[in-house]
C-alpha cells in the first residue's frame, strides 16, 4: 500500500532546503521536496513544499520546532 505525503513546510528560498532536509534526514524522517528541481532550473522563488509520509507528519512537526524551523503556532491552522 502507497502512503500518501503531506506538506509540513513551505519555503521560498531554495537555499533554504538544505539544512532543514539534512536536519529531518538525522531525525530519520524521509522528506521529499515537491517543486525544488523546477524552482532551480527556472530561478523562481516561493512554493517549495516540504513534504513528509502521513505517518510521520506529527515526528516531522516536532522536528521543526525542536530545530527551531517552525513554531507551534505555524501549525495551529493546519491542526483545526
Amino acid at each position: 500500500m502507497d502512503e500518501k505525503f503531506i506538506t509540513v513546510k513551505t519555503f521560498a528560498f531554495p537555499a533554504d532546503v538544505t539544512m532543514v532536509q539534512s536536519f529531518m534526514e538525522m531525525k530519520g524522517i524521509e522528506t521529499y521536496m515537491k517543486n525544488l528541481v523546477s524552482n532551480r532550473l527556472a530561478y523562481t522563488l516561493g512554493d517549495i513544499e516540504m513534504q513528509v509520509k502521513t505517518s510521520d507528519y506529527e515526528a516531522a512537526k516536532e522536528a521543526l520546532i525542536e530545530g527551531g524551523f517552525a513554531k507551534p503556532e505555524d501549525f495551529e491552522s493546519i491542526n483545526q
